[in-house]
């Protein structure tokens, strides 16, 4: 697909009211609007979880070493960050008082790979994790009414799952298998990987879809994705083989039907160096982002027609969440910085955060929702 010509877009959206509530960026104020969370590496050399709102810094906790996602309790004022794989540790933090509420560590030869979900209801914790014994990857269940315990552990249907996300009934886990079999940080089938998007029956515990990309993107690894109120999944990949291949980076799923590879035009292809690091859906769903940090872009969808929109440069920026405002996100960065972007406008605007420059902002971001 040819990227929509801007003007002929925004026409079509203003004609379906979509764009009456769109000031313009350098309009708004620069104030982060909203409550957001990540993990991050401090001017020190160690590791954080930190809790932005407005123009500071709520919670800075320090961890025991590096963290990759971090989500926000739906019911508790906690705030969850996880290890890296191969990590072993679990922090869940207070986010009003900046204590501790609980830390998990995983039993030797167990690691997790970096993702953590927690249930409507706020009762249980899963995660995605690798059994020394086992080479398929696992979701494991912990109950944080019974002190936390491990009360049931999944097949997530292959190996190396990343992220995971509930579907809006609580039914089901869909889950990343990323097909890569590690030791520690080392890659060991690169040649015969397998990745897939697999649907995790919480009651059977069946995986009852599992959706690939054709044989020959083998390599395309499936690590990260959000997914929608209505069931829309927005992919992103990471490819390991050849440098110069043309292979899809973006995909897109629903229930039923096949994978799909999500257009992005040549020149900005070439420049993702095969890595696309988060994807997030603004606020109604319609609209899509994928960053890629070593390319220094953000990328735009509309996810009803599949048609790539535009993107935006942000140096290292890869942490996503959406604002309350159609088309919206946020971006943080590698640099330390914190940017407002609009997927119909290609607008970018800095935000204000005292102190930013200590930071290097990991991977994930989330937003505290209400």
């Amino acid at each position: 697909m040819m990227e929509i010509n801007r003007r002929a877009f925004l026409g079509l959206l203003t004609a379906a009211g979509a764009v009456a509530a769109m000031p313009a960026l350098a309009n708004q104020s620069r104030a982060i609007p909203g409550v957001y969370a990540s993990a991050s590496r401090g001017e020190d050399g160690r590791y954080y979880l930190n809790v932005v709102a407005q123009d500071a810094l709520r919670v800075t906790h320090l961890l025991p070493e590096r963290a990759h996602q971090v989500l926000f309790h739906p019911k508790q004022p906690w705030v969850i960050a996880v290890a890296r794989r191969p990590g072993t540790f679990i922090d869940i933090v207070d986010y009003d008082s900046g204590l501790l509420v609980k830390q998990i560590v995983l039993a030797k030869g167990h690691y997790l790979y970096g993702h953590v979900q927690v249930t409507a209801d706020g009762r249980y914790l899963l995660t995605t994790e690798k059994h020394p014994d086992q080479q398929e990857g696992q979701v494991v269940v912990r109950d944080l009414r019974a002190n936390f315990d491990v009360v049931q552990r999944y097949s997530t249907g292959g190996i190396g799952p990343h992220e995971l996300k509930l579907t809006a009934d609580q039914s089901e886990v869909v889950i990343a298998n990323g097909g890569i079999l590690t030791e520690g940080r080392e890659k060991l089938n690169l040649e015969t990987m397998q990745p897939s998007l697999a649907y995790l029956n919480l009651a059977s515990g069946k995986i009852v879809e599992q959706v690939a990309l054709d044989e020959r993107y083998h390599q395309s690894s499936i690590r990260h994705f959000d997914l929608s109120a209505n069931g829309d999944v927005l992919i992103a990949m990471q490819y390991q083989g050849h440098p110069a291949d043309d292979v899809p980076l973006v995909a897109h799923h629903r229930r039923g039907q096949p994978l799909t590879a999500l257009d992005i035009p040549t020149p900005v292809r070439t420049q993702l160096k095969q890595y696309c690091g988060s994807a997030c859906f603004d606020s109604t769903g319609r609209f899509g982002a994928v960053s890629a940090p070593r390319g220094n872009r953000v990328m735009f969808w509309d996810m009803t027609s599949g048609q790539y929109l535009s993107d935006v440069k942000t140096k290292d920026g890869c942490g996503l969440a959406p604002t309350d405002v159609a088309s919206e996100f946020i971006v943080s960065t590698g640099r330390g910085r914190f940017y407002r972007v609009n997927a119909a406008t290609a607008e970018r605007q800095r935000l204000s955060l005292p102190g930013e420059a200590i930071w290097q902002w990991d991977n994930h971001m989330v937003r505290l929702a209400g």
